[in-house]
């Protein structure tokens, strides 16, 4: 149980949750709803309004409001239990605490607390801690616990908290006091949890403050937007667009972007792919190089360049490291490799932007083979929204293609073409994942499989504005890249990440799509004016009844 939860009277509680009595509030009394669906509302509203609710702070946005609290560097949300997700984003209304997750938890807020003690002296001074310990105390908890809760304080919670202090220093000391304080503060809700509950429909000017700064920068809001909500200005269109612009323009907002995109695609798992060491036996050597090219390469495109979605499928440049990118050139092991402003060329080969790379490639692959199937439903749902329904629930028993020496995979996957219960969805999946057989179950190109001639050629007619026939997936990136498809895909996951939550089948989607068209077309397919556009928008503020 966390430190004070049942001495303090709930420190923290959210107005839901029943806390005039002070039972246990700090101990996560606010769990088991959040639990079950993300607090109080868990369906959405089809009028086009997101539902009033709360919602658990993502590992890393734990990690950031660590920071920003008390200074200390936080890497305690890679330990904790894995994120849950909705539609691949880990920001969303379904996140839990479980007990796995309040053991976690409580062992990294002690150790936590005990950092802070070696920063007293900036977070909480005190001239005579002897005999003004209560009182210094007090005056740190009346500004320390508005940053915690990311609003004002309500005096009862501040008297829990001084109990609570006060219970940590007897027979102690004054340090002892507070990091008993501080690791109640973080394990207590108004912490863990980022309120949308609002007031008449509208979320409090503090609750936009929070929702801002955690969609944009992935932690808690600034100075200067806490000082907007206390000016009651952020119920303005204008000012809220003008914070985000500044947000964007800030490296957490890079960080934040390429989590988006990298999410989005599910590239982002290539820390936890494995592969056959047999059959790719340079690939673990090669994987932290992957993850870095990734990063590096979103956050280049849609932060440092601002650029469009269709940037990201077209460039033909790479930051990869000397030995992956002499993979991709197909250079030998100790051959140079030429840079411009620290990007390689990619013009005299055939890959382009993130279908190019070995992150996606090597995600979307067996661990000893390459998956035709997984790359191709993956752009099919990803990129361009295009439905591909599950196999179960078409009643169809999957069965894979027998393993054949003498055959190469696409020719084994032929099969799906004969058989009448899978050709009405294959005949749409396999032709892309088809194309891209020329690239490996890493990312390495080639052209024999098998002793058998690789053939990556494809005929797509999906009913899409890029069917056509295509020499490779190369070819197919570069139609796919400019389609109106992949524009408003993008779009409907961008909001699906900022409203934390899937809202496929809820009007509040349906209203940020209409937005959108409005939108200059230079401007639809940046992540960053996207998220701006919802920011400024009514939506972003309006809350349907709990």
């Amino acid at each position: 149980m966390p430190v004070g939860a049942s001495a303090a009277g709930g420190p923290g509680l959210v107005p839901w949750a029943g806390n005039a009595s002070g039972s246990a509030a700090g101990s996560g009394a606010a769990a088991p709803v959040a639990a079950n669906g993300g607090g109080p509302t868990a369906a959405g509203s089809a009028s086009g309004a997101l539902p009033a609710r709360i919602r658990r702070l993502t590992n890393a946005e734990f990690d950031a409001s660590v920071k920003a609290l008390l200074g200390v560097e936080s890497k305690f949300g890679a330990s904790f239990t894995p994120d849950t997700r909705q539609t691949g984003f880990t920001r969303n209304d379904a996140q839990r605490v479980d007990p796995v997750f309040m053991t976690q938890l409580d062992a990294a807020a002690k150790q936590l607390a005990q950092a802070a003690k070696d920063r007293l002296s900036q977070l909480a001074p005190c001239n005579d801690p002897n005999t003004g310990g209560e009182a210094c105390a007090r005056t740190f908890l009346a500004s320390f616990v508005p940053r915690a809760y990311r609003r004002p304080a309500e005096p009862r919670e501040l008297d829990a908290l001084l109990a609570v202090y006060k219970i940590g220093a007897e027979g102690a000391s004054y340090a002892d006091g507070l990091a008993v304080v501080i690791q109640a503060l973080l394990e207590s809700p108004g912490f863990l949890y980022v309120t949308e509950l609002g007031a008449a429909g509208r979320l409090t000017d503090h609750e936009i403050a929070s929702a801002l700064a955690y969609l944009l920068s992935g932690g808690p809001p600034d100075n200067e937007l806490l000082m907007a909500a206390k000016a009651g200005q952020l119920q303005l269109p204008e000012v809220r667009k003008m914070h985000a612009v500044r947000l964007l323009a800030q490296p957490a907002a890079a960080a934040q972007l390429t989590r988006m995109v990298q999410e989005w695609l599910g590239i982002d798992r290539i820390s936890d792919t494995a592969k056959d060491s047999k059959v790719y036996p340079d690939f673990e050597g090669l994987r932290p190089a992957m993850q870095k090219e990734a990063d590096a390469f979103v956050s280049e495109v849609v932060w440092k360049r601002k650029g469009s979605v269709s940037d990201l499928f077209t460039a033909d440049w790479t930051p990869a490291e000397d030995a992956l990118a002499r993979m991709y050139l197909n250079l030998q092991p100790n051959a140079q490799v030429t840079r411009n402003d620290g990007k390689v060329s990619l013009s005299g080969v055939r890959r382009r932007g993130l279908l190019g790379q070995a992150a996606f490639l090597s995600v979307y692959a067996h661990a000893h083979e390459t998956a035709p199937v997984l790359r191709g439903v993956t752009v099919l749902r990803k990129l361009a929204c295009f439905n591909v329904p599950a196999p179960t629930s078409l009643n169809v028993n999957i069965v894979p293609p027998v393993q054949d020496p003498q055959k190469t995979t696409r020719e084994r996957f032929a099969i799906h073409s004969k058989d009448a219960a899978c050709a009405a969805c294959h005949k749409n999946i396999d032709p892309i994942g088809f194309s891209f057989e020329w690239l490996d179950g890493m990312g390495r190109e080639r052209a024999m499989e098998n002793n058998r001639p690789i053939d990556s050629s494809a005929q797509l007619q999906a009913g899409l504005s890029f069917d056509g026939s295509y020499a490779d997936s190369g070819a197919l990136s570069a139609q796919l890249a400019g389609s109106p498809e992949l524009a408003s895909c993008f779009a409907r996951h961008v909001f699906r990440n900022a409203a934390a939550r899937n809202t496929e089948n809820e009007g509040a989607e349906a209203a940020f799509l209409k937005q959108v068209e409005a939108m200059p077309a230079s401007e639809r397919g940046k992540p960053g004016e996207l998220l701006a556009t919802f920011v400024a928008s009514d939506l972003f503020v309006t809350r349907g009844a709990q």
